[in-house]
């Protein structure tokens, strides 16, 4: 069987066909300008499609006409109450983000039985709660990066966007910023993790994983393509 899984989150749109027992092609696009039908172009029909899209309908539109020519109705992933071994602590399990729940399934999948904290670094950072039995019990969001710096820029009368760097004792406003937003990220995910019994994990993921590795002091792992594996999950069990 093949699947094709499409993660559309705020800034990008991933996709990757599994087929054989592993990944085969794969690839992104901007959300921005989308160009999924100049990269599906040549992919053969897969037998399902499975999609997260946190991206709004626009983006909705964009998948529909790029699969047209399959003829295959996609899966697009809601929140369940319970699902994949996962069960939801959310006030109102529809609400949570399919993008978190399908990396809560992941993850789930990847350490059974242990705690993990799961947090997926984008345009906004996702900082879940996962118990060993499967139990989500909550999470934080905050802005990431980008988003923190962009509101410093636009809301300051002496502040404007610069490329800076992380650095312990920043000396530039450029770098001062920088190293402001990563570290408070950094910090509300190690606030998270305290929470957790002892023998946690945590997993990172998304396109600022990479930056904020460094700065934690926690038992962490990068893990790429949360989502998708996820998505590849309810996919399976669907």
């Amino acid at each position: 069987m093949s699947i094709l899984a499409v993660d559309a989150g705020n800034t990008r749109i991933k996709w990757a066909c599994h087929a054989r027992g592993a990944w085969q092609e794969q690839g992104w696009t901007p959300t921005a300008n989308p160009q999924l039908q100049a990269q599906w172009a040549e992919l053969s029909a897969p037998n399902k499609i499975v999609v997260s899209n946190v991206a709004g309908t626009s983006i909705e539109q964009a998948i529909a006409s790029a699969i047209q020519h399959w003829g295959i109705q996609p899966l697009y992933v809601r929140a369940q109450p319970s699902q994949c071994g996962i069960s939801n602590g959310y006030n109102e399990a529809e609400r949570l983000g399919s993008d978190r729940w399908a990396a809560l399934i992941a993850a789930h999948h990847l350490h059974p039985g242990r705690d993990l904290l799961v947090v997926q670094a984008g345009t906004a950072v996702t900082i879940d709660t996962l118990s060993g039995q499967g139990q989500f019990r909550g999470g934080m969001i905050v802005p990431g990066l980008g988003l923190m710096q962009d509101a410093l820029a636009q809301s300051t009368a002496g502040l404007e966007r610069l490329d800076g760097k992380i650095c312990p004792f920043p000396c530039s406003t450029a770098d001062a910023m920088m190293s402001g937003a990563a570290n408070a990220i950094a910090g509300a995910v190690e606030r998270g993790f305290r929470q957790l019994a002892t023998r946690s994990l945590c997993l990172i993921s998304g396109g600022d994983a990479d930056i904020l590795l460094p700065l934690l002091n926690i038992p962490v792992q990068k893990a790429d393509q949360l989502v998708l594996e996820g998505l590849l999950r309810i996919a399976l069990e669907t």
